[in-house]
């Protein structure tokens, strides 16, 4: 564009940071109250079988980058009538959150789904969140899931700016939508509607989604499209009529720039007071007003917004009445969305053999990394750029970000979309959601506290938390006017167990002490029908199972035989590791005579036992230990009696009365020691107390018990994954693996020299696709996805 025809433009443009009249305050709400959350899910496999457990590694992200807004991320598995199955919490840190949902084995086959959102998420419409169909099959289940033949396409046209202008040339978009399948392959022409046998302008498909032409209509005539699928499927749809007055907005892409182009078709006014605004992650990034009376204008993009930007930009053309009248989705800077990483690959075909992947330096960063046979058409870049910002089905969405010829195809497809994430008209009336601050506390409680029923103001309560894999921790807590307490920032696994107790005074005989606590991380129903599906249940012969349900079959009788084996391994290391911290503690606490080859340990230090719940530890025992009763003495204490004969009672190896026993508290019990006619001390019961080498002193100790005990909600904690230890001891002695999952691992370390990948082939290694995510420091993507072999 030469130096004249910039000066012109320049003359009749007024271009600045902030928009004029209404649409500054409209503006400055989005960017102030639309910062859009969006969740993407990566799992270990694409189907499942029952009684599997689905691995999910979650990538949460504040427009295109890590979010730093939510920090608790709900993950729920939903049938298909939308009964809720299965429910996770986790934490989100750096973005990222990872976890296991659980299915039971007898889950009968069927299409699934799964949704996931984080509270801010709540805050805009559900179509936003995010929703994924599972296919779970089921050996035992008589219906099968076979796909729906009888779906078919619909076709639509859309027009370039959403205008449409006669004798004016204007580019169509024609998209292809279905519950099923897309065909690969269509072509159409468009014809007057008068004039069938005559056509005009012909086009075929980009990809299986869109594709576009470009078309003049003459006045005062109607036009149709014709589509017609590889299989002979055919579909007439209508052209939009053709305005003899409006508005032409156009984007052309030229070698070294990006131009906008606006035109105006019989308006009173021309363009005077016409603005364009543009907006990148509901942030404003551009705008411009028309100053001079002009029938049409050209603007190029700003090289600074094309260098500090990529994504889905959002062009808007409002009149002199500040109404919408035009809009534009343009995608910018694809090739700059992601990092490659370089991956050396030494890897082979034959079954069973491991394989090496290395990953060169990453800047010590943390990878997750999936090997399978089947992968998802959604992947990380389509689902941060593209499948989350858009409500509609896209096929394939994947391939817009791999396929460098898919540029055109995926400019047709954004003429053929809106941007829902806000509504200009809304702003433009100051209407915005209420945004408020609880979604960013991790888990968080706020209790009531009432003393003999009446709200307990302005006082001190110690807390003590019992996480499930932690320390106790105690704190001072003081209760506001009306008796509240909260609990902030909470970052524990599994339940937890808290105690309080009231500081200022005794509680006194008689006085009652109550405390209640809700959390604020709460979880929302799902209000919206679930996705359509392309699947049908049908009732199939065994005989006539197709191969890969055939595989499924075969996954199931491999994971049992593993399952078994693991299990039994684990009971022999659980009882061997055990006995030898039984008979260590043994050693430790009790001498020569107290030693017996008929003799019963029962351990307290090294093994759970449930003895809070008893105040006399040979009510305890009593029970458990075969031919142990009890009688009751004069003063109601517990007396031991063996085979109906009196045993001794010995505590730290001293003779002591039975009713000594009510001193101790079951909590200080090391170990007890049960012997039935022994040579030196016949029928006795020894008691050992825990000591410094037994226990962690601990002064809270006495004050954990079920009195004034709660027990609050922690986050999920994701299963240990199957590695290449467990393969080794138990995976390559089976006759067929079918597997298809052979790697997943969504915490890779990377040092200065990167990390490395190892796995095995199945029985038939082909066609693996290795996917590898990451973030660099400033929240760029790192991104592989492709076949390996």
């Amino acid at each position: 564009m030469n130096s004249r025809i910039l000066y012109f433009i320049f003359c009749i443009l007024s271009i600045s940071v902030n928009a004029q009249s209404r649409l500054d305050s409209a503006i400055k709400i989005l960017e102030e109250k639309y910062t859009q959350e969006k969740v993407y899910l990566l799992f270990d496999n694409e189907n499942y079988t029952a009684g599997d457990n689905i691995w999910f590694k979650a990538f949460v992200f504040n427009g295109y980058k890590p979010t730093q807004i939510s920090t608790n991320l709900f993950v729920e598995l939903y049938d298909k009538d939308k009964n809720l199955l299965d429910r996770k919490i986790v934490p989100i840190t750096e973005g990222q959150s990872e976890g296991t949902i659980t299915m039971k084995k007898d889950i009968p086959e069927g299409v699934y789904f799964i949704r996931s959102y984080t509270p801010y998420m709540t805050l805009f419409p559900e179509e936003f969140q995010y929703i994924k169909e599972v296919k779970i099959y089921n050996p035992n289940s008589k219906l099968k899931l076979v796909k729906n033949d009888t779906n078919k396409w619909q076709a639509e046209v859309i027009s370039e700016g959403h205008n449409f202008v006669e004798n004016q040339t204007t580019k169509f978009a024609v998209r292809l939508k279905s519950d099923g399948d897309l065909p690969k392959n269509w072509e159409g022409f468009v014809f007057e509607k008068d004039n069938p046998s005559n056509q005009l302008v012909s086009f075929k498909n980009l990809d299986e989604n869109v594709s576009s032409f470009h078309f003049r209509a003459d006045s005062d005539k109607a036009y149709q499209l014709q589509i017609v699928d590889d299989k002979n499927n055919k579909q007439i749809i209508d052209l939009p009529k053709a305005e003899k007055s409006g508005l032409l907005f156009k984007v052309v892409k030229n070698n070294d720039d990006i131009a906008l182009q606006l035109k105006g078709v019989n308006l009173p006014h021309q363009l005077l007071n016409y603005k364009i605004i543009g907006t990148i992650n509901n942030q404003h990034v551009f705008d411009a007003k028309i100053v001079k009376e002009v029938a049409s204008i050209s603007n190029i993009i700003p090289k600074d917004i094309l260098q500090a930007f990529n994504g889905v930009i959002n062009f808007t053309v409002f009149n002199e009445n500040d109404e919408v009248v035009a809009n534009r989705l343009l995608f910018i800077n694809k090739d700059k969305l992601s990092t490659k990483p370089d991956i050396e690959l030494d890897i082979n075909k034959t079954p069973r053999s491991i394989n090496s992947i290395k990953i060169n330096n990453q800047d010590q960063v943390q990878l997750s990394s999936v090997i399978r046979t089947e992968s998802d058409n959604d992947n990380l870049l389509s689902s941060m750029w593209l499948t989350n910002d858009f409500t509609s089905k896209i096929s394939n969405p994947a391939q817009y970000f791999t396929n460098n010829e898919s540029d055109e195809a995926l400019d047709a497809l954004l003429i053929s979309e809106n941007w829902k994430r806000f509504n200009w008209n809304e702003l433009l009336e100051g209407k915005s959601p209420t945004i408020t601050d609880y979604y960013n506390h991790y888990l968080s409680y706020v209790g009531k506290t009432y003393l003999n029923g009446t709200e307990l103001r302005n006082s001190s309560l110690s807390i003590v938390l019992k996480p499930q894999d932690s320390e106790k921790e105690f704190f001072v807590s003081e209760t506001d006017s009306e008796g509240n307490v909260t609990l902030d920032n909470l970052f524990y696994y599994g339940p937890i167990g808290l105690n309080y107790f009231l500081n200022e005074k005794s509680l006194g005989s008689g006085k009652s002490l109550v405390f209640s606590m809700f959390p604020t991380f709460r979880n929302f129903n799902y209000r919206s029908e679930l996705p359509s599906t392309n699947y049908l249940l049908k009732e199939i012969k065994s005989s006539d199972l197709p191969k890969d349900i055939k595989d499924q079959i075969t996954t199931i009788d491999n994971a049992k035989r593993i399952n078994k084996k693991t299990i039994q391994l684990k009971e022999v290391l659980v009882r061997s590791d055990s006995k030898a911290k039984t008979n260590k503690l043994n050693d430790e606490l009790s001498t020569g005579r107290f030693r017996s080859l008929n003799e019963k340990i029962i351990d307290f230090v090294n093994e759970d036992q449930p003895v809070q719940a008893y105040s006399n530890i040979i009510d305890f025992l009593v029970g458990r230990v075969p031919g142990l009763t009890a009688s009751k003495g004069q003063s109601g204490e517990s007396i031991p009696m063996i085979r109906n004969s009196a045993a001794a009672v010995y505590v730290d190896e001293i003779n002591v009365s039975p009713d000594n026993l009510t001193s101790i508290n079951v909590n200080n019990i090391a170990m007890v020691k049960v012997f039935k006619g022994s040579g030196l001390l016949g029928n006795a019961i020894a008691i050992y107390t825990k000591r410094g080498s037994d226990r962690k002193p601990d002064p809270m100790d006495n004050l954990m018990s079920t009195t004034n005990y709660i027990q609050l909600q922690g986050y999920n904690k994701a299963l240990p994954y199957f590695n290449l230890d467990d393969y080794e001891m138990f995976y390559s002695e089976l006759d067929n693996d079918v597997r298809d999952v052979l790697y997943w691992n969504t915490n890779i370390d990377t040092d200065n020299d990167g990390a490395t990948i190892e796995y095995y082939n199945n029985d038939k290694p082909k066609d693996y696709k290795l996917t590898v995510i990451g973030f660099k420091i400033d929240g760029t993507p790192i991104f592989y996805e492709g076949k390996i072999n």
